[in-house]
């Protein structure tokens, strides 16, 4: 009970709260709890006899069987074949073609860098960017890069300590069978040095020429290549289906071609020399020239004969050509319907009554937008 302050100055006192009693409370429970349970263990003991079987525990029964779920995405697993491939491609970037040739110069310079007191090193991120490398399947990584070159060792190729730089022996560039200039060197007959080592291949896969890596592995390790021949220089992709290898070795000596091709390795592959398919190419482009005498096509075939690296025109030219054919028909459709247009001219009349109908639509609008 509250008591204001005048009335306790005039003796008037509060009556105490009483105070709770916890500690008896929590005896009392604690006993009845005892009490409880002594009494339940009782009654379980009188209803329990001693002949009743034990009592036997249900078991619970799973209805749901495991579901073996996998990813939506597999995953191209990492075989011994891809770290060959892997390889293949690091040699290709690290070739004598690739020091000499300006783009493989410029590629390889702008990436050089010093590793423990040595020059010319490439780190593999750099190498992981190069289309040789990039194009392939699974994603490469630097892992398999290191994997690839220490397994598959080649003896051009080096690794830095730490596992990060990869280049070329130093004690093994430049072979001792390629001039410094070999770009500028041409036989008597005029061919040059890499044309007489470049073979035109069709491989058995649609496809393969797209990763210039598989190509050079396949002919590697299925074509049954003369080891004068290797290693493998360069890899151009024509198209997805043909391409041009250039070899290590001379491929214009006939019996030393024959021999090889009467192997036919490998398997269900069009190999020809690069001279012969250009003597092909010149051939097919002089029929196009006679059977078909366009302007603009005879224009295009003397061109393409004019030009002595003519390899790919061929296809270029019969593409060409029916394109030509395409557009000339759209020309003459237009040209009909533009005839169809000038015999058919409307009447002065008509169009005068169109201008007037056109200049009352117009002042409509512009009397709306006034109010």
């Amino acid at each position: 009970m509250f008591v204001p302050r005048a009335l306790r100055l005039k003796g008037v006192k509060e009556s105490q709260k009483p105070k709770p009693q916890k500690q008896q409370r929590s005896e009392q429970t604690a006993e009845e709890a005892s009490i409880t349970n002594e009494e339940a263990l009782i009654n379980a003991m009188e209803k329990t006899s001693t002949t009743s079987p034990a009592p036997q525990q249900q078991e619970r029964v799973n209805h749901k069987q495991p579901i073996s779920q996998g990813s939506r995405f597999t995953s191209i697993p990492v075989t011994p074949e891809f770290l060959a491939q892997l390889a293949a491609g690091v040699e290709l970037i690290f070739t004598d073609y690739a020091h000499q040739d300006p783009e493989g110069v410029a590629w390889l310079k702008e990436r050089y860098r010093f590793v423990d007191g040595e020059e010319k090193f490439i780190h593999l991120t750099a190498i992981l960017e190069h289309p040789h490398i990039s194009n392939l399947k699974p994603q490469p990584t630097q892992n398999l890069l290191r994997q690839a070159i220490r397994e598959h060792s080649s003896p051009t190729l080096e690794l830095s300590a730490n596992g990060f730089y990869v280049r070329r022996r130093p004690s093994t560039y430049p072979f001792s069978f390629i001039p410094y200039n070999s770009f500028s060197v041409v036989d008597d007959e005029g061919v040059s040095f890499w044309d007489q080592r470049t073979i035109y291949v069709e491989p058995h896969i649609r496809h393969l020429c797209k990763t210039p890596a598989k190509v050079a592995h396949w002919l590697k390790e299925h074509g049954q290549i003369k080891a004068k021949w290797l290693p493998i220089q360069a890899v151009h992709t024509l198209y997805n289906s043909c391409a041009f290898v250039v070899l290590s070795g001379n491929v214009m000596h006939e019996d030393v071609w024959r021999k090889w091709r009467d192997t036919g390795k490998p398997d269900d592959w069009k190999i020809m020399t690069k001279v012969e398919h250009t003597k092909r190419t010149r051939e097919y482009l002089q029929l196009l020239k006679e059977n078909h005498p366009i302007p603009k096509r005879a224009a295009q075939i003397e061109l393409a004969l004019s030009n002595p690296n003519a390899t790919t025109t061929a296809s270029n030219a019969s593409g060409n050509y029916s394109n030509h054919q395409a557009k000339g028909k759209n020309k003459r459709k237009r040209k009909e319907k533009d005839n169809q247009k000038k015999s058919t001219p409307l009447h002065d009349e008509d169009t005068n009554v169109d201008d007037h109908v056109a200049e009352e639509g117009d002042e409509v609008h512009s009397n709306k937008r006034r109010g």
